[in-house]
């Protein structure tokens, strides 16, 4: 019974969705969706089925597929069960992923036809976000002193300040090539990831040399953010736009980095957790108060990161740690977080919003 009644909901929404083309025009209810993948996702296919029952087609493209002379995207999208390769006026409104930021020529084309889900300027870097939070009195106290690393001698000054560091790529991405650097005695403490090392002054120096130098870096004091095992931990914190065009917190999980050395990457062994059990066991009374502050500082962040890049976003991934005494601080914000385990709940939020934009722009 459950299955025909909801059989019958999707088509009576596709029926709505054909009778709003014929009176709006055929691209009304189509949303582009762009990236970098020549073929369409798992995700991508959950997405345009949820989309579907909310009465939207979802028009799937890279930028190989957008037609420039001819004002047309050749792209893909879902009939019958099956990707079918389409041509379209471009759409009113496109979901862009913002990993496409290196098709610049065809982002500022499509950015002056269409509305954008998130138009890639003025993209913070790990620095900047930290630097943006310390000028603002509501969100200084979730900042960690940073920096960008331009020298051996900067790298020593850090670690007299602090005692203990660390340092990250500005462009990594999961976590890759963070070190924890910590002085002992006339020696000093790396660890990258699931190692650890010991080195004296000149070997450090070597490393610096061999492994950072040659790329960009931001350097900060090391927070504690970490299980009473030792375990790294942070917890990512999902923020996407709903049918009203406001910010919610979608979910948010503990990402525990078990064995490993400086941050919580779960790609190199560890897991997620549940945040209610997991701030209730680790925090005690107080988990509660930590729940409702992550979800209203994340709310608070997402609002300013919109107003320093002066655009909406669609969604935002925050990274935030929480030290033994249950305080809070960022870690990164990350405008195109990974949906792994909430698929079905992106979908759906990102279909809503589809919506709210489609009566806006269109």
């Amino acid at each position: 019974m459950q299955k025909n009644s909801t059989s019958f909901m999707v088509n009576f929404s596709t029926l709505l969705y054909y009778i709003f083309r014929m009176f709006k025009g055929e691209n009304w209810m189509i949303v582009g969706y762009m990236r970098n993948a020549s073929k369409p996702t798992h995700f991508s296919t959950v997405s345009t089925l949820i989309s579907k029952a909310k009465g939207i087609d979802l028009l799937y493209f890279n930028a190989k597929d957008v037609d420039m002379e001819n004002d047309k995207i050749n792209g893909r999208m879902l009939i019958n069960d099956e990707w079918v390769r389409v041509e379209k006026d471009i759409p009113k409104v496109i979901d862009i992923s913002a990993f496409c930021v290196r098709h610049k020529e065809v982002v500022n084309y499509l950015r002056g036809r269409a509305y954008l889900t998130g138009d890639l300027k003025h993209r913070l870097s790990k620095e900047k976000l930290q630097r943006v939070m310390s000028e603002d009195d509501s969100l200084s106290k979730y900042t960690i002193p940073s920096g960008m690393l331009e020298s051996f001698e900067e790298l020593n000054k850090f670690i007299e300040e602090y005692g203990e560091i660390v340092i990250k790529p500005v462009y990594s991405r999961r976590g890759r090539g963070v070190y924890i650097i910590k002085k002992q005695d006339d020696n000093y403490y790396v660890g990258i990831q699931l190692e650890d090392m010991t080195l004296d002054i000149a070997e450090l120096k070597e490393l610096y040399e061999k492994e950072i130098k040659s790329t960009p870096h931001i350097i900060q004091k090391a927070m504690t953010s970490r299980t009473p095992s030792g375990d790294p931990f942070d917890c990512r914190v999902h923020l996407e736009k709903n049918s009203k065009g406001k910010w919610r917190v979608l979910h948010i999980s503990a990402r525990i980095g078990i064995g490993q050395k400086v941050i919580s990457n779960i790609s190199y062994g560890g897991g997620r957790a549940k945040i209610e059990p997991f701030l209730e066991m680790n925090y005690g009374d107080k988990w509660e108060s930590i729940h409702e502050e992550l979800k209203s500082f994340s709310l608070k962040l997402a609002r300013k990161i919109e107003r320093v890049r002066k655009t909406e976003l669609m969604t935002l991934g925050l990274d935030v740690g929480i030290d033994p005494e249950g305080n809070l601080f960022i870690f990164e914000a990350n405008s195109a977080p990974g949906a792994d385990v909430i698929k079905s709940e992106v979908a759906l939020s990102r279909a809503n919003y589809y919506k709210y934009l489609l009566n806006k722009h269109a």
